[in-house]
C-alpha cells in the first residue's frame, strides 16, 4: 500500500501548475497521478448508470409525504363540510402545504441536517508520497488552490491510484501549525 496525497482543483491549468511545481519539487512524474472527478452521481458504478442505489436525500421521503397527506386530508375534509368549489380549493391549498411541509422537513441528512460530505466534480492531482514529504507535497497543492487536500492508503502502480474510491468519504489533512520560534 501506498500514501498517497491528492488535492481537488476547480481548473486544469491550477492542477497543471501544482504538477509542475511537484516535480520541481523533487516528485517523480510516475508518483504524479491526474485525472478527472466526475460530479457526485455521475461515476457510473453500476451497469444502468449512477454510483448509489438511491438518492441519499429520498431516504426519509415517504415520512413527509404521509405528513402531506394528512395535511391535505384534513383540509380536505374541512372543504366538502364547506362545498363543490371549496373542495377543489382545498386540493390545491392541500397539494401545496403538504408538499412544502415534506421538502422542509425532509432535506439533508436526517441526524445531522447536514448532506453527506461528498467529492466535488474537479481535476485531481494524486501524489504517491515515496521520497517525499507529505507535508510538501500538500503545501504544494495548497498554494496552487487545491480546495481540499487529503490523504490516503491506496495502490500505486504504472503512475497511477489505481484503487481510487470517488465515494469514499476523504480523509482531509489539516494544515501544521506553525511552529513556535
Amino acid at each position: 500500500m501506498a500514501t498517497i496525497i491528492a488535492g481537488m482543483f476547480d481548473t486544469i491549468t491550477k492542477a497543471e501548475e501544482a504538477v509542475h511545481d511537484l516535480r520541481e519539487g523533487n516528485c517523480r512524474q510516475e508518483d504524479i497521478s491526474t485525472f478527472h472527478n466526475n460530479p457526485p452521481g455521475q461515476h457510473g458504478t453500476y451497469p444502468v448508470g449512477g454510483d448509489e442505489d438511491a438518492d441519499p436525500g429520498a431516504k426519509d421521503a415517504h415520512a413527509g409525504a404521509v405528513k402531506g397527506a394528512v395535511i391535505g386530508a384534513g383540509v380536505g375534509l374541512a372543504a366538502i363540510a364547506a362545498g363543490p368549489i371549496a373542495v377543489a380549493a382545498a386540493a390545491g391549498v392541500g397539494a401545496y402545504t403538504g408538499a412544502l411541509s415534506g421538502a422542509l422537513t425532509g432535506s439533508g441528512d436526517s441526524d445531522t441536517g447536514k448532506a453527506p460530505i461528498r467529492r466535488p466534480a474537479g481535476v485531481m492531482v494524486a501524489v504517491n508520497t515515496t521520497g517525499v514529504s507529505e507535508q510538501s507535497i500538500a503545501k504544494i497543492l495548497r498554494e496552487h488552490g487545491a480546495s481540499a487536500v487529503e490523504k490516503a492508503e491506496g495502490e500505486w502502480r504504472d503512475g497511477q491510484w489505481i484503487d481510487f474510491d470517488p465515494l469514499a468519504v476523504p480523509r482531509l489533512v489539516t494544515e501544521e501549525p506553525a511552529s513556535i520560534r
